[in-house]
């Protein structure tokens, strides 16, 4: 089969290569998958430089996310059919070949009415965004929450929920030709950060309060541009570093304004939480995606022959949506 490989941590570029693999063989309780779509993410990237949370063991296949069809049934696993379209949890192995293997407890049957390329996508952006602003910040209708690196596919879809659940959001971003686009899709404001006002601005715009919950995945100056527009009291919910820079904390705003700063991380939570409480998070998000309600947008596909465009396509900022392997 085909897959990607990297032997050593650096620069996708130049690690990974297109290589042929033997067929994956489930054991007792797995599936094996035949992938047919594959988001190309940021800690996709992060992991193969060796500088995500949990990183693989060398060599290794990359991608953490993706959906395909069933095409092998381990011994004792029943209730699954070959030819059924899962979303797996916990891949064995990456998802950037045609095939791996997944516990058959941990898979998600994909409804008829979703296409390839919204069930690829199900697992990564669309649960962080929710569980974010649903789970970890206290938000009701009316208040305002910010988010930076609002034109990325998560923040887009950031801007969807919100949508549906009556929030107001300040958007932060580092493009000013991004403004007009995301006014477009529902933000109720957006702001470059290359202004010198940004706080005053998001001040005045919630009445001198500032914003009740925050989302950042920048850091550096832009993380702390984002603290200092916290309401008292407020929470900031840190889920990312694409800078690659820390954010500079003011212990005095925090302490003195009862501020929160703490981080999420999608692996860890899905591992912590009780299937009870996960599992109807997942039908409702499920249910919203298939009536198209919320849909991550989609710029590009490429086969997997094709990876280094992929990779170079995915890694260009001011994107639409995400990049997809397929194949």
């Amino acid at each position: 089969m085909r897959a990607i490989q990297f032997s050593q941590f650096g620069q996708p570029l130049d690690v990974l290569n297109l290589i042929d693999l033997p067929l994956p063989e489930p054991r007792p309780g797995q599936i094996r998958l035949r992938f047919t779509h594959r988001p190309i993410n940021p800690s996709d990237f992060a992991t193969i430089k060796g500088e995500y949370g949990r990183l693989p063991k060398l060599p290794a296949v990359p991608g953490l996310e993706g959906m395909g069809t069933i095409a092998a049934l381990g011994a004792g696993v029943a209730g699954l059919q070959i030819g059924r379209r899962v979303i797996p949890f916990g891949i064995r192995g990456g998802s950037w070949a045609e095939y791996g293997l997944a516990n058959a407890d941990l898979v998600l049957p994909v409804p008829d009415e979703l296409s390839d390329q919204t069930a690829a996508q199900f697992l990564g952006n669309p649960v962080s965004a929710w569980m974010m602003l649903e789970d970890e910040l206290d938000l009701q209708a009316g208040d305002w929450v910010l988010q930076t690196a609002a034109g990325s596919t998560l923040g887009r879809l950031v801007l969807q929920i919100a949508q549906l659940q009556g929030y107001k959001t300040v958007n932060f971003v580092r493009r000013r030709e991004q403004v007009q686009e995301l006014l477009d899709l529902g933000a109720d404001a957006v702001i470059c950060t290359q202004d010198a006002d940004v706080v005053a601005q998001v001040k005045a715009l919630t009445g001198g309060k500032g914003v009740k919950g925050a989302l950042e995945a920048v850091g550096g100056q832009t993380g702390a541009l984002a603290v200092s527009c916290l309401a008292p009291g407020a929470t900031m919910i840190v889920y990312g570093s694409l800078s690659g820079e820390p954010i500079p904390l003011h212990s005095g705003k925090i302490l003195f304004r009862g501020n929160t700063v703490r981080g999420f991380w999608l692996t860890y939570r899905l591992r912590t939480t009780p299937s009870a409480e996960l599992m109807p998070v997942l039908a409702r998000l499920m249910q919203l995606m298939t009536t198209g309600q919320i849909v991550p947008p989609v710029e590009a596909e490429y086969d997997l022959a094709d990876f280094k465009k992929a990779v170079v396509h995915a890694d260009t900022p001011g994107r639409s949506g995400k990049v997809i392997l397929i194949g």
